[in-house]
């Protein structure tokens, strides 16, 4: 149940928050479309009435001196619009008659997907309720709308629940009894229908199924509005996965605060992961009335985890002051554990300041040596000035923090590449090693000297020679191999040749072979296979059949499967082969490529070995 006031709702609307004003008038649509109902006695009008009059509430809405008597307002409201559209009405009509004097009148025809027997039905029922006095006809519409209760009614018209009680029943009684059910039935038609629920149900289930569809059906389900909070709310405890994320997206979509606290509790629980990926990290959650606070109170608090996911949600609340505040306050904070997570909310939240802030955080001690925030000033594409860059480069920056300063440095054009440059012979090992890695451009022989070095001396993280060697591959690969030529290869030096240009360490490849450590036969099996293509098919077949080294066995299957079609004669003849590594090989292959067919697949599971029948399955 939605507990927000409306005097609350209403300061949050003036702050320019359209989801509260929305919030309202999910609160007062029936009553403002049984008050229309009542003067106009039209279904028609009164909607266009009713939407006519919560656009002028919500432009006037400074000018409600008493927030929390929004309804009575509203009501004046409506009955004004109303009244205009009677007059309205009045001069067409008239027009109407002085017209049908000189022009034969022609009846009019009922609306294309209106059956002649409805629209009289309609018409008996306008006429019917005509014949009521305005102060009862307001309230038996009222009643009728969506079953309004006489305390509901009385606390919109502003008088006391006897009076709503007394207009209803002689309401009632100035109604002929036969039209009495023709009058429920014409609102009931123009209600949710007896299947309602089950409309819900099929949609939930075609949401459970993947691809656009899913998309097709959370679009629908929100269309529904507020009439379908309490079926998507308890869809939040279905055992799929799909349909409680289906549920949750249009639970955001229709923006009722009924679901704010069992979309909480999805948020809460630790079987939903998805929550906090999908519903959080795109923001979605943010279209529940009063998620906001709830974000907010949790990143004051300590939980880690909940705060982190808070966090994520509010990076998309754009525009909000006290979001904002909030964030920064715990990005400055230096005991609060996820300030990364809030540098980046920071970020998202102003743009225009995300250099500053990151700046903040690269003279901060314990900041400057979480990579993560140097390679998100490169994701926002932010220009830092050069010696905030190298002054944290002095600090224990990990591997890929140096690796994106440096790139950073070098986003300043000549000015950046000169201090590079002075770091490739002034600067410590790692702080060379960084500046070549951002100079290599494949001309650059001092910056290759420099990676060549950092690479054969086995020094740093494994994913930071890892990194060298893509570099030296990418940009250097002719050069390494031509220095290796004399010297020999590691399988530090193969590994980079492996990820350079085909031709590249052909010749020392084929020297090394596939014999010595695993890895460096890996390597080589990569680079022969590049630079070979189909002739190296034989050897990658005894590989398979041999099994071992375990690497070179995989490398020989990421080969054979790149070389997709030249390959598939070989691998359909692998079916058929003693050896049932090569079996296994041709049924996995085979299967990759999408070409395995059923008698094929039937054959393998019926295979002797494990291996081949898990592989076919």
């Amino acid at each position: 149940m939605d507990e927000t006031t409306d005097a609350a709702l209403v300061a949050r609307a003036l702050a320019g928050r359209r989801e509260a004003f929305a919030v309202l008038v999910r609160r007062y649509q029936d009553h403002a479309y049984g008050t229309a109902v009542g003067m106009l006695t039209d279904f028609d009008l009164a909607r266009d009435v009713v939407q006519e009059a919560f656009l002028n509430a919500y432009r006037d809405l400074p000018k409600l001196r008493e927030p929390a008597r929004f309804a009575p307002w509203l009501h004046g409201i409506v009955r004004n619009v109303a009244r205009r559209a009677l007059r309205e009405l009045a001069r067409v009509q008239a027009m109407a008659r002085e017209l049908s004097q000189t022009v034969e009148p022609v009846c009019p025809a009922p609306a294309p997907d209106e059956s002649a027997a409805e629209a009289e039905r309609r018409r008996i029922v306008r006429e019917a309720l005509g014949r009521l006095g305005q102060r009862n006809r307001e309230v038996v519409s009222l009643h009728y709308v969506d079953g309004l209760s006489y305390a509901d009614i009385a606390a919109y018209l502003g008088v006391t629940e006897t009076t709503v009680q007394g207009r209803c029943q002689r309401g009632r009684a100035q109604l002929r009894k036969e039209l009495l059910k023709m009058v429920a039935d014409a609102f009931k038609a123009d209600g949710l229908g007896d299947d309602f629920a089950a409309r819900i149900e099929r949609l939930l289930d075609r949401a459970a199924a993947a691809g656009p569809s899913a998309e097709a059906a959370v679009k629908r389900l929100a269309e529904f509005g507020p009439a379908a909070v309490d079926l998507l709310c308890k869809a939040l405890g279905d055992s799929r996965m799909a349909v409680r994320r289906a549920a949750a997206w249009a639970l955001c979509a229709i923006g009722d605060a009924r679901a704010l606290r069992p979309i909480l509790q999805a948020l809460y629980s630790k079987e939903d992961y998805w929550a906090h990926n999908a519903l959080l990290r795109t923001g979605r959650g943010l279209g529940i009335p009063g998620l906001r606070d709830e974000l907010l109170a949790i990143v004051r608090r300590d939980d880690p985890r909940q705060r982190y996911s808070a966090m994520l949600a509010l990076a998309h609340a754009a525009g909000d002051d006290e979001v904002y505040d909030c964030v920064l306050e715990a990005f400055r904070d230096p005991a609060y554990s996820d300030r990364t997570t809030a540098l980046a909310a920071l970020c998202r939240l102003r743009p225009e300041s995300a250099a500053e802030r990151i700046t903040e955080a690269l003279r901060d001690p314990k900041l400057r040596r979480h990579g993560y925030v140097s390679w998100l000033a490169l994701a926002r594409g932010c220009l830092i000035d050069v010696d905030v860059c190298l002054d944290a480069l002095d600090a224990q920056q990990w591997w890929h923090g140096r690796v994106a300063l440096g790139l950073l440095v070098l986003r300043h054009g000549p000015a950046g590449r000169q201090a590079l440059r002075r770091l490739l012979s002034q600067g410590t090992r790692r702080r060379r090693a960084t500046a070549a890695a951002a100079l290599a451009d494949g001309d650059d022989l001092e910056a290759f000297r420099v990676l060549r070095e950092e690479l054969l001396s086995g020094r740093g993280p494994k994913k930071w020679r890892r990194h060298v060697a893509h570099v030296l591959g990418r940009k250097y690969a002719r050069a390494l191999a031509e220095s290796a030529k004399g010297q020999g290869g590691g399988h530090e030096v193969l590994w980079a040749l492996a990820r350079g240009e085909p031709g590249a360490g052909a010749g020392l490849a084929q020297k090394v072979g596939c014999g010595g450590a695993p890895a460096a036969g890996a390597a080589a099996v990569r680079i022969l296979a590049r630079h070979k293509g189909a002739a190296m098919l034989p050897e990658l077949r005894r590989l398979l059949r041999a099994g071992k080294p375990r690497k070179l066995a995989q490398e020989a299957f990421r080969q054979m499967l790149r070389l997709r079609d030249a390959a598939e004669t070989d691998a359909r003849d692998m079916l058929t082969s003693p050896h049932w590594p090569e079996r296994k090989a041709g049924v996995c292959l085979l299967r990759r490529w999408g070409k395995l067919t059923v008698q094929d697949r039937a054959r393998a599971k019926k295979d002797p070995h494990v291996a081949v029948r898990q592989a076919a399955g």
